[in-house]
């Protein structure tokens, strides 16, 4: 392959289509052949019935898919969106995941329906512990982490990404506007926000997150807003602010004090 596009994935993508017709892109390079054309690829994973050595960016895996888990794509056979995510979520890239999510590429029920054509793989455990992680459509992998400790310590009546719609007036007309908080309280009307610099740090966002607080203030709503460093080095803080919030059957007895790791299960 031509130096010019050595590290270029698309084009170790095309010349697997030549190599190998029959083999199946997954992970990383399905999802940005789905719809996330800006999706970081450092390696291209790709199925094969057979084992087959690595070869520049592209990374074989004996683990062919069933044909009702491939689409083709661009000339080539792809691993549909939510069979990728149950790949990457064996290896614990959330990141790629949770953006799918977010553009709509995949559902949660999708997600389960690929699980069920794949009972008897070897990375059944992993699958089901993906399986966890996005039922509450995490949008970023700090929601994902928050949606795992609010299961972890067992505070319940909240949902992920709850469609919650507001009345805000602008211009002097009353108009409707869908907001999904992070992780929502609606008996509580208490909206999780995990504040991330990578996504609000702009004068845009602020403006926006501006917007935002006023319209749930003026329904009635609180928005409780966290870091994703907050939550990690200081979660017992975090889960005492939030337990004196909550109506008496949405809290556990007693909320357990927990640490943070950078790899799943991350509450212990």
């Amino acid at each position: 392959m031509s130096t010019r596009v050595q590290s270029d994935p698309d084009a170790w993508i095309y010349a697997n289509s030549l190599w190998r017709p029959s083999s199946v892109i997954t992970g990383r390079a399905s999802l940005r052949l789905h719809g996330l054309p800006g999706l970081a690829v450092p390696a291209v994973d790709v199925l094969l019935p057979y084992s087959f050595p690595d070869r520049g960016l592209l990374r074989f895996h004996c683990s062919p898919p069933p044909g009702s888990l491939i689409h083709r794509v661009q000339g080539g056979l792809v691993s549909t969106p939510a069979a990728a995510a149950l790949f990457l979520g064996i290896r614990e890239d959330w990141d790629p995941i949770c953006a799918a999510l977010f553009k709509g590429i995949t559902r949660p029920e999708d997600i389960q329906a690929a699980r069920d054509f794949l009972i008897r793989h070897r990375g059944a455990p992993e699958m089901d512990r993906t399986l966890r992680y996005i039922s509450q459509m995490p949008w970023s992998v700090p929601e994902l982490e928050l949606h795992e400790l609010l299961r972890k310590v067992g505070i319940t009546g909240w949902r992920g990404n709850m469609p919650v719609l507001l009345h805000p007036t602008e211009n002097g007309q009353a108009r409707a506007r869908r907001c999904h908080p992070d992780a929502g309280f609606e008996a509580e009307k208490l909206a999780v926000e995990v504040n991330s610099e990578q996504y609000h740090s702009d004068s845009e966002s602020f403006t926006a997150n501006t917007l935002r607080a006023r319209w749930f203030a003026a329904e009635g709503w609180t928005q409780m807003p966290v870091t994703p460093n907050q939550l990690r080095s200081r979660p017992n803080d975090f889960l005492a602010d939030l337990y004196s919030r909550l109506h008496r059957r949405h809290r556990p007895p007693g909320i357990p004090r927990v640490r943070y790791r950078p790899r799943a299960p991350f509450w212990f």
